[in-house]
């Protein structure tokens, strides 16, 4: 896992790096075995430090956390918490919607087919300037619930 270290007007000694890197290799790799990256940011802000702790532990899951004290090693400490019971939470989500299965069945039975021989040209459409490809993902109601809280999103398209 690659780990990013930075600080605003704060200075990271190994120390403190040493610190960060271990425990967020022991949280994370708790719940999730390979995770992809992890950012942390140290930021001094009158008389408290705050850590925010960004996670990558699998595709297409973000995981952010903030930390506020009086010394960097305690902020970071409120903000890997923060994470460790997110990533708690979705383990736990996760496994507990591991068994339904027949979701992609029923999402491929509403799908309707697209004849690509057939092309209709219609002079009144508004002309289409760009078409982006977007990852929606197929999932229930509370699993859309779950990733826009995970993602600090307020919609999601599922």
């Amino acid at each position: 896992m690659q780990i990013t270290l930075s600080g605003n007007q704060v200075d990271i000694g190994d120390r403190l790096r040493s610190h960060v890197e271990e425990s967020i290799i022991n949280s994370v790799n708790k719940y999730f075995p390979a995770p992809i990256s992890c950012s942390v940011n140290f930021t001094k802000e009158k008389d408290d430090f705050i850590a925010e702790v960004t996670v990558h532990p699998a595709k297409n899951i973000i995981l952010k956390g903030t930390g506020r004290a009086g010394d960097p090693y305690s902020s970071f400490d409120a903000a890997n918490e923060h994470i460790a019971t997110r990533l708690r939470r979705h383990k736990t989500k996760l496994n507990d919607h591991k068994g339904k299965t027949g979701m992609a069945e029923i999402a491929n039975e509403a799908v309707f087919s697209y004849d690509e021989d057939a092309e209709e040209v219609n002079d009144d459409a508004p002309l289409t300037i760009a078409e982006l490809e977007a990852n929606i993902p197929v999932c229930t109601v509370s699993e859309a619930v779950m990733y826009m809280d995970l993602n600090n999103e307020s919609a999601l398209m599922f």
